[in-house]
C-alpha cells in the first residue's frame, strides 16, 4: 500500500528589518559620515582654489597673448568691486584684462590718444581670496612681463601660489607665496 505524504506548508518568513537592525544601520552610517565630513570639506576647498587658480592662469595667458597680438602693453589688474574697472589693491575681488585699442587712436604715435579696451573681466567667487600686486601684472608687446610677480589664491588653509616669471610663463605651487 502506498501512502501519500502530505506536506504541511511552512510558516511564512517575516520580511523586512527589525527596528533594532535599522537603528544599528543608521548609527553606523552616522559614524561614517562624521569621520568623512572633515576630509570632504577639505576636498571642496581644494576644488574651489583649483578652479579659481585655473581661471587666473587663463586670464594671465590671455593677457600675454593679447599683448603680443596687439603689439602693445596689456595689463591684468585687480578689481575691488568685481566690475570692469581696475583698482589699486592687494586683495582682488576680481581681475580685469585690459590694453590699448589701437584702432581707436587719433594719433598712432601717441598712446594717450588711444582708448583703453577691456578685454575680459572676472569676479572671484566667495569664499576664495585672491591677493597679489596692487598694480597687477603688465605684459609687454614681446609677451614678457615687466617684473616677476606672485599671486596667491586661498580658501582657509588651502593655498596656491602663482608665479608670473619675467619670461611671461606662469608656474603654480601648492602652499602660500613666500
Amino acid at each position: 500500500m502506498l501512502r501519500h505524504q502530505t506536506h504541511l506548508p511552512l510558516p511564512a518568513q517575516p520580511r523586512g528589518f527589525t527596528l533594532v537592525e535599522l537603528m544599528v544601520t543608521v548609527a553606523v552610517i552616522g559614524i561614517l559620515a562624521m569621520i568623512a565630513a572633515p576630509s570632504m570639506s577639505s576636498m571642496v576647498e581644494s576644488g574651489r582654489v583649483k578652479a579659481q587658480t585655473e581661471e587666473l592662469i587663463a586670464g594671465l595667458q590671455l593677457a600675454r597673448a593679447e599683448a603680443v597680438r596687439r603689439n602693445t602693453r596689456v595689463t591684468i589688474c585687480p578689481s575691488t568691486d568685481g566690475s570692469a574697472t581696475c583698482a589699486s589693491s592687494a586683495t582682488w575681488a576680481g581681475w580685469v584684462v585690459h590694453g590699448i585699442d589701437k584702432t581707436s587712436c587719433t594719433d598712432p604715435a601717441n598712446a594717450a590718444s588711444c582708448a583703453d579696451d577691456v578685454i575680459r573681466y572676472h569676479v572671484v567667487s566667495d569664499p576664495v581670496v585672491v591677493s597679489g600686486p596692487q598694480d597687477g601684472v603688465v605684459f609687454k608687446p614681446s609677451g614678457l612681463a615687466n617684473t616677476e610677480q606672485k599671486v596667491e589664491v586661498a580658501v582657509s588653509n588651502t593655498k596656491r601660489c602663482l608665479t608670473v616669471r619675467i619670461s611671461g610663463v606662469v608656474s603654480v605651487v601648492n602652499g602660500a607665496c613666500s
